[in-house]
């Protein structure tokens, strides 16, 4: 069973760890990240959401994330989602972190309120490489930088609405 360190809506630890199940269901504010792998190209790896989940499926959404567990760290859990959903080794080294912000969804059952960090890792992937964890992804595939800030600033129904990271990750790519 997942467990999530319950946070305060600052994101303060209250000290009572809650059930993924609970959390969903009660709204427990708990941490969540999302990694963008950007490669040499000026492109972003993006994942097309399975259809079978619950908030935004077949939705496109950043390269990688998940939920922090309970004694985790936001930057290991994305090294560790990365494997689990695409089988892409990413290294301590190689993230940044780019933002973060709450967020609070809702669809039937689920009341998912979040404390979000968002990375960035820079890393050329051949997606021929890449094994997808079907039951988080459908598709993968290289979005050139342009075309990403238009989906992102467009507010494109194709997205996730995480529009907070998105804008992180534009604002990012514009610096550097």
């Amino acid at each position: 069973m997942e467990m999530f360190e319950e946070l305060d809506n600052c994101g303060c630890y209250t000290g009572r760890t809650v059930s993924r199940e609970d959390a969903h269901r009660d709204g427990n504010w708990h941490r969540a990240v999302l990694l963008f792998i950007v490669n040499d190209k000026n492109q972003v790896l993006m994942q097309k959401r399975s259809v079978h989940k619950k908030l935004w499926p077949g939705c496109w959404d950043g390269t990688g994330g998940g939920h922090v567990e309970a004694g985790d760290l936001g930057y290991c859990c994305a090294i560790k989602e990365m494997k689990e959903e695409l089988n892409i080794d990413i290294n301590e080294s190689d993230i940044r972190y780019i933002g973060g912000y709450l967020s609070d969804n809702k669809k039937g059952d689920i009341h998912d309120r979040h404390i979000n960090e968002f990375y960035v890792a820079h890393k050329n992937v051949d997606v021929k490489d890449v094994k997808l964890q079907e039951s988080e992804v459908e598709q993968i595939k290289w979005i050139d930088f342009d075309v990403f800030k238009q989906w992102t600033t467009s507010r494109s129904p194709e997205l996730t609405t995480k529009w907070e990271a998105f804008d992180s990750l534009v604002r990012y790519m514009e610096r550097k």
